[in-house]
């Protein structure tokens, strides 16, 4: 089945493992091997969690009204500058037509969209949780999804770290400083791309299910597929930079797009205009904490934080909120 020129659909839910969300740890930690096939294989993993798809809908529903909302409104919340690095990750409103792709000649994604950090969650720092008193019907969502998808990507790490040479530390993932990006597409008119290819800064990126399909990967030989996620309980998990430096390469990142889907599939979000709706947690180490890599020649520990990985990759990030 060809979703577009040179893309192929492909199937997961039914063939991955199922991870239960009451017993996470476990189920995950019982399908390490097929895990490892996949990242080997695809480069990317994934796995199927019954019932999360109906907590990311609602999550992403209430967003939607949030960004419909005028009393209160989303833009009381809106970044100045980005990106935000403290103990409480990056968090808050980022308005629409706000982030400008390195690959996207200057043109911003045609979207609108939230960070909600394990800080955010934890209001820290001080006044941090403001959109979340505001959006109560939101927080309540986003919460509930965090907390399943940071249980779910951790123990991810676990099975990443398993695949390392010996003496690895954690890839030690922190709470506060991830962030689950919720995303509002609207406004596309006649494009077809929506997301340029890229790949991620943060250590393990966990995609949940979209509302449409089109979102895009690259297998390691070469061929473009896309997974078929919308309206499933399937989770993709992506590698970003920050395991690719760490593993000195052992794992390169996990490269994908969103494009505007040709597979038939519901839009419940979008009231006679195209809409897309989708999430996606962004996973990091605490930004304070020594970079390190390990090799065939073993562990080293760098001068430099991941913090300071991080501000170097958003260096090259246009963004209109910048200019």
């Amino acid at each position: 089945m060809e979703t577009e020129a040179n893309v192929t659909a492909f199937p997961l839910a039914g063939s991955v493992p199922v991870v239960r969300a009451t017993d996470v740890r476990a189920d995950l930690t019982a399908a390490a091997d097929p895990i490892r096939e996949q990242l080997e294989g695809w480069g990317f993993m994934s796995v199927e969690v019954p019932g999360i798809g109906d907590r990311v809908r609602a999550m992403m529903s209430s967003f939607r009204d949030a960004c419909l909302s005028t009393d209160p409104s989303l833009d009381d919340y809106a970044y100045e500058r980005t990106p935000q690095l403290s103990n409480g990750g990056t968090h808050g409103f980022f308005p629409y037509n706000s982030e400008i792709p390195r690959l996207a000649k200057g043109v911003p994604d045609p979207k609108e969209f939230v960070h909600v950090s394990g800080g955010m969650l934890d209001n820290r720092p001080e006044g941090a949780d403001a959109l979340l008193r505001a959006f109560p019907e939101f927080a309540g969502h986003a919460r509930a999804v965090f907390d399943t998808a940071f249980q779910v990507i951790t123990t991810f790490s676990d099975v990443i770290r398993g695949m390392l040479p010996d003496g690895a530390p954690s890839l030690d993932l922190d709470r506060g400083a991830t962030n689950l990006r919720v995303i509002h597409y609207r406004g596309t008119g006649d494009r077809e791309v929506l997301a340029h290819e890229h790949s991620g800064i943060q250590m393990l990126g966990l995609q949940l299910p979209p509302s449409d399909g089109g979102l895009q990967y690259v297998l390691h030989d070469g061929t473009w597929v896309e997974p078929i996620i919308a309206g499933t309980d399937v989770l993709l998990c992506n590698v970003g930079r920050m395991l690719t430096h760490a593993s000195e390469n052992r794992f390169r990142p996990s490269t994908h797009r969103v494009h505007r889907s040709t597979l038939q599939t519901p839009q419940p979000f979008g009231d006679g205009e195209y809409v897309r709706m989708s999430s996606v947690m962004f996973a990091y180490p605490p930004h304070a904490a020594k970079q390190w890599q390990i090799g065939p020649d073993g562990l080293k520990t760098l001068d430099p934080t991941w913090g300071d990985f991080i501000a170097n990759r958003f260096a090259g990030l246009g963004t209109a909120l910048d200019s």
